[in-house]
């Protein structure tokens, strides 16, 4: 009977781990993730139907901005190693994480300026049409991620209700 009743549990922390995972890995992608490719840009004017003449203009639009973001990504990823660094290391260091996120504040800042400006610069365009879709797109997307967070805090909480035992369990049984 034991076995029969940490079975279900197990698969359902499993599939929850799974689903958590998937989620993640979509969220990543529609933020522009840490790859190569631009990501958002293209996920955000994909199903837009742009006209021949909407893409040539767009394509006009992305050198600046993709010259200007890579710059900005690698900033980012220098601190964020930085931050990292601070975060893992054997002593806890308040001063110095706190530099460093004082450090990634004003690229953050600076990306979201360029996000913004590709935005409007963007409506310039499209239709109004097309327009309205993209907000609503990003509506969409605010909800998702808000729904994603939720689940990742009810996924924690689960884990931590659960007896020490059963967690171990799950990792040593899979293959």
């Amino acid at each position: 009977m034991k076995n029969s009743v940490k079975t279900p549990i197990y698969c359902l922390l499993v599939s929850l781990v799974v689903l958590g995972s998937w989620g993640m890995a979509n969220f990543a992608w529609a933020r522009g993730g840490h790859g190569e490719g631009g990501g958002m840009p293209l996920k955000m004017l994909w199903n837009l139907d742009l006209s021949t003449e909407q893409k040539a203009a767009v394509h006009k639009l992305l050198p600046a901005y993709r010259t200007e973001k890579e710059a900005l990504r690698e900033k980012m990823h220098a601190a964020r190693e930085t931050m990292h660094a601070f975060m893992t290391a054997d002593a806890l260091d308040e001063d110095g994480i706190r530099e460093a996120s004082r450090n990634m504040a004003p690229i953050m800042e600076d990306m979201a300026v360029l996000r913004a400006r590709f935005l409007f610069d963007l409506k310039d365009i499209l239709s109004p049409e097309q327009v309205q879709k993209l907000r609503e797109r990003h509506q969409g997307a605010t909800h998702r991620r808000e729904k994603n967070r939720r689940f990742r805090q009810e996924m924690m909480d689960t884990w931590l209700q659960m007896p020490a035992g059963d967690a171990s369990d799950v990792a040593g049984s899979q293959p």
